[in-house]
């Protein structure tokens, strides 16, 4: 097997099954959209025709059976049903599967021989058929047909997150619908003709691109490496490729290439800088040099970027299948989806992503008939959003149902014995809320398939601190929960804020900084052995000693000239701000005990300095004031 071609036709194939199951999810708010069922049968003709050239049978089948199936709602001789419906997602499943297999470089197998016969089934007249659950994935949801809707007011088409194979960026075809390339196509359509006289195929085979199509863009549309596709062309047209499918890795090496050099621009600049005014020309080549790499940095950058839409793709379908068990009505709101973040948050966020929704569903959001006795409409809304912060991407996952009562929650944490009675009395309300992110926490005294083990929130948690995000949760008993997470919008570069602690320098990034501030003694105090600091006439923040935690001495306030940085964990005390700079972070696996650093930089100066971790930091601090009581 070719592993070039297999490679192009997983990573096409993917999208269009990516783009199938979207469009099943539309074809079952709008029975009657036949340009949906279009796009549906051709994304299945196009994976046969692949598979036939791979000599994949048993997808060849899958592919085939749910083609025949979408033929007859097609041409209206069948009826869009919600059992077919399910029928068609359930198949999405197996294929994907397969799809699996096939990037182990193994011959995919025959799939769940009672759910291919629930399918063949629905393609006759008979649409009571109860879709299995044998064969499924382990934590797939069964549905049984219901007629509980799912609405999703900004779903469109997207494309899917990358293959399981080297992950590439991905070029669109001519034809509206994603398809293999022009080659796989065209040999899978001879290679499988077997399958061709079971249903007739009204498109015709796949257009080959013309002869006289150049292979990448004219100068007047240059190629670009991009995660969002071309616009696509009519079938039959020339293509002009404006778009090019560039490995990942490749990227990934030009960046820390980037990187490496924005080190040396940082020793440059600061070398020139000591030379005095005397040297203008040398001065004037390092500004020149600053701005240069600059726009180089910025330009890879934007090649790492993908839309967010890469990352909510698959939560219509999370949406709707959990909501379906659970019994629940849920409009589901999409915004934001063509806002751009680096891909690595991208690939993390998928999984936490799917925790988030669930957890909604399960927990927040109630039953319609405990909704209507509460004066609340029957149908729940639950909205994914994401938005542009100057150099932050915002994510948040919000709903209007019961919200969170912190006492509940701090209970809970008791008996489950993720903290003690004693930790919980000196608990505020926010980290009373934030109990729900501990390993090991539920409110839930049964497990379950969608939740109760402790587990989700605690990834949803662990994932944005090692992406240098913020996590955030806000509630209002009966209205509602909104959580929401902070990243910044590329992960290759960081900038930092130097800081002396006596004689060591350190450095902190600047996304957990919020201010810079004189301390004030008066605003000291201290109570249970926690010192906070009065911000503000209502605002009070835990006092974090960088002085005791990185040197065993804790700073002499009023006797030790002092500054303090405001950060989204407390106030830290260190003695002194030296300023900013962009750095490349170095991974750090030599340092045992406590982990107080997400990294080592090098500065202007030559010098390798450790990067803080906000949260490390302030989680030593508390636990050094718990040890004491």
């Amino acid at each position: 097997m070719d592993l070039e071609i297999l490679q192009d036709y997983l990573v096409e194939s993917k999208e269009l099954l990516q783009a199938a199951q979207e469009g099943t999810l539309r074809l079952e708010a709008e029975p009657g959209n036949d340009e949906a069922l279009a796009s549906i049968f051709r994304a299945f003709h196009t994976i046969k025709g692949g598979a036939g050239f791979l000599e994949a049978g048993h997808l060849v089948d899958w592919a085939h059976d749910l083609e025949g199936l979408l033929d007859k709602l097609r041409s209206h001789s069948l009826p869009v049903t919600s059992g077919r419906i399910d029928g068609i997602l359930k198949g999405i499943d197996v294929i994907e599967q397969m799809f699996l297999e096939l990037a182990e470089e193994r011959e995919p197998g025959p799939g769940p021989a009672d759910l291919g016969r629930v399918i063949k089934a629905l393609a006759s007249e008979d649409a009571t058929v109860e879709v299995p659950r044998a064969g499924l994935k382990p934590n797939e949801v069964h549905l049984a047909p219901g007629n509980i809707p799912v609405e999703n007011t900004a779903i469109t088409p997207q494309p899917p997150s990358p293959s399981p194979l080297p992950q590439t960026l991905t070029a669109e075809c001519a034809d509206g619908a994603r398809e293999v390339s022009p080659t796989i196509a065209a040999k899978g359509d001879e290679q499988g003709k077997h399958t061709e006289s079971k249903t007739p195929n009204t498109f015709g085979p796949l257009a080959a691109p013309s002869k006289a199509a150049p292979a990448i863009a004219p100068p007047e549309q240059p190629a670009r490496a991009s995660a969002v596709p071309a616009p696509a062309t009519p079938r039959g047209a020339d293509v002009v490729e404006n778009s090019l499918r560039v490995d990942a890795n490749r990227l990934d090496a030009v960046m820390n290439q980037v990187g490496e050099l924005v080190l040396l621009r940082n020793r440059l600049s600061s070398a020139v800088g000591n030379l005095g005014k005397d040297n203008e020309n040398m001065s004037r080549i390092a500004r020149e040099m600053d701005l240069t790499v600059n726009d180089l940095q910025n330009t890879v950058m934007r090649l790492r970027m993908q839309p967010c839409k890469r990352l909510f793709q698959q939560l219509p379908r999370v949406v709707r299948d959990v909501s379906r068990q659970l019994h629940k009505d849920v409009r589901l709101e999409i915004v934001g989806e063509d806002v751009e973040i680096d891909k690595t948050v991208v690939d993390a966020l998928s999984g936490p992503m799917t925790h988030l929704v669930r957890n909604s569903l399960d927990h927040g959001i109630e039953l319609p008939s405990v909704r209507a006795a509460a004066n609340k409409p029957p149908s729940a809304l639950l909205r994914i959003a994401a938005t542009h912060l100057g150099d932050k991407v915002r994510i948040e996952v919000s709903d209007d149902g019961k919200g969170i009562d912190r006492r509940f929650v701090t209970q809970k944490a008791i008996d489950k014995r993720v903290i003690t009675a004693e930790q919980a009395a000196h608990l505020s309300e926010q980290e009373a809320l934030e109990l729900v992110f501990r390993p090991g926490f539920s409110t839930k005294e049964q497990a379950s398939d969608l939740s109760g083990r402790g587990v989700g929130m605690d990834v949803v948690k662990e994932t944005t601190n090692k992406l240098r995000g913020r996590l955030s949760i806000e509630t209002q008993l009966g209205h509602g929960t909104r959580v929401a997470m902070e990243f910044p919008l590329t992960l290759a570069v960081l900038p930092v804020l130097y800081l002396r602690v006596r004689q060591d320098i350190y450095a902190l990034p600047i996304s957990a900084i919020d201010s810079l501030t004189d301390l004030e003694d008066h605003r000291v105090h201290r109570l249970a052995g926690r010192v906070t600091y009065r911000v503000t006439g209502t605002q009070t923040v835990p006092l974090v000693d960088l002085g005791a935690i990185l040197q065993d001495r804790p700073f002499r306030l009023g006797a030790e000239s002092v500054e303090g940085v405001l950060t989204e964990r407390g106030l830290f005390v260190v003695s002194e701000v030296l300023g900013n700079e962009d750095s490349v972070v170095k991974p750090i696996d030599f340092l045992t005990g406590r982990n107080l650093y997400q990294g080592a930089t090098i500065s202007g100066q030559g010098n390798v300095v450790l990067i803080l971790d906000a949260g490390a930091l302030s989680a030593a601090a508390s636990a050094a004031v718990e040890g004491a009581l």
